[in-house]
């Protein structure tokens, strides 16, 4: 059986789901997220979304943005943004939720397998808890911190080196000698895990929270992992998708690029002469360029994938030889000068290179259909809009 790292799911990429068709969910969704990004809502939760019988709330989206990868540049964003992203992360919460009913409606979790996998999670959470409080229970002596202070003075990171290397090695001796204490009255039979957790049991550590939240992500795995076996028959599957969908294998071709970004087309046009007669874009860029990035880096883009760019610098890039300057192109961001300094050749990767490329985006083509039939199932109420009314 696959294990789900707890908190897993929320790293992974739920496709979006564009099914709020109706303008009092779009109104709704608006409001939600204006009054949350203005902080404008009451401290204590309140319930933003009720899917089935289970309910979304404010204060589980914000704990889901607090433990997000970009939780740490998220303040820094716009109200837009930030709306934007609670709106992602909004919809993962519903996504969840829905795939949780429907795992429970098919009874994924009266397996004898499942029952095992969440055994075995509880031990092994029960066990660290455990350990961890025989750690923080090792205290050391204040002269000896003394000592210690007069000796590293004013080196903090040899102070806290000479902490950790006591607490370490005091550790190891109170570890071994609970773990004997708990043979003797357990009997050695059992596995130092097991022991562990019935110390823990035993000290009344309470793990209940985090055995909930792993049995609803390991639900919502063993769901998608069974909708992948029924999706996905054989490998015969894969490749005619791949075979129907080639722009999966497809590498564009890649360019280390050079550019020059100025205000004006007689400056720009002025810099090419200068290149021409054999000056360095690279050195005019470091000097002139309006991109703080390319100023920075003294015109130096790094290496860019073919279509990525602006549709006027692919455009002139398409056709332009390696270390020639182009003509001045105009953007909206202003006049620029681009040059081509080496490029790696664009490929279509065979299937075999790329077949767990394939199966995700067939998955990820999957997926949103079988939500939207989901949504169906299991109803959607948003109850701002009734606030909003």
């Amino acid at each position: 059986m696959p294990v789900l790292k707890q908190g897993a799911w929320m790293q992974a990429p739920f496709p979006s789901v564009s099914t709020f068709t109706e303008k009092a969910m779009k109104m709704c969704l608006r409001l939600i997220l204006t009054m949350l990004a203005m902080n404008i809502l009451p401290v204590q939760a309140q319930v933003l979304v009720t899917v089935g019988d289970r309910e979304v709330t404010s204060q589980q989206l914000e704990k889901a943005l607090r433990s997000a990868p970009f939780s740490t540049w998220f303040p820094g964003l716009d109200e837009d943004e930030q709306a934007r992203l609670r709106g992602d992360m909004l919809e993962r919460l519903v996504n969840f939720q829905l795939l949780r009913l429907e795992a429970e409606r098919l009874r994924l979790d009266h397996s004898e397998a499942f029952r095992k996998e969440l055994e075995r999670f509880e031990r092994g959470l029960l066990a660290q808890r455990y350990l961890q409080g025989l750690r923080e229970s090792i205290e050391i002596p204040e002269a000896l911190q003394a000592r210690w202070r007069e000796q590293f003075s004013p080196d903090l990171d040899a102070l806290a080196a000479a902490r950790s290397l006591y607490i370490a090695r005091h550790y190891e001796r109170v570890k071994a000698g609970e773990l004997a204490r708990l043979k003797n009255i357990h009997g050695r039979h059992l596995d130092e895990t097991t022991l562990w957790a019935k110390a823990a049991r035993t000290q009344g550590i309470d793990v209940e929270k985090q055995i909930e939240g792993y049995r609803n992500e390991l639900l919502v795995r063993q769901l998608l992992d069974l909708k992948e076996r029924e999706w996905i028959a054989g490998e015969t599957t894969l490749r005619d998708y791949y075979q129907a969908h080639p722009h999966i294998g497809r590498v564009p071709e890649r360019r280390h690029v050079g550019q020059i970004v100025v205000e004006s087309r007689e400056l720009a046009t002025a810099l090419r002469q200068r290149i021409l007669a054999g000056e360095s874009l690279f050195k005019l860029a470091a000097q002139y360029s309006l991109d703080p990035y390319g100023r920075e880096h003294a015109g130096d883009m790094g290496w860019l994938k073919a279509g990525e760019g602006m549709t006027e610098i692919e455009r002139a890039l398409a056709e332009l030889p390696d270390n020639v300057v182009s003509e001045v192109v105009e953007t909206p961001k202003g006049f620029h000068l681009v040059m081509i300094v080496d490029r790696r050749p664009g490929e279509q990767k065979p299937f075999a290179a790329i077949k767990d490329r394939v199966r995700r985006a067939f998955l990820a083509e999957r997926l949103p259909l079988f939500l939207q039939t989901l949504r169906k199932r299991y109803p959607l109420q948003w109850h701002m809009a009734e606030r909003a009314r």
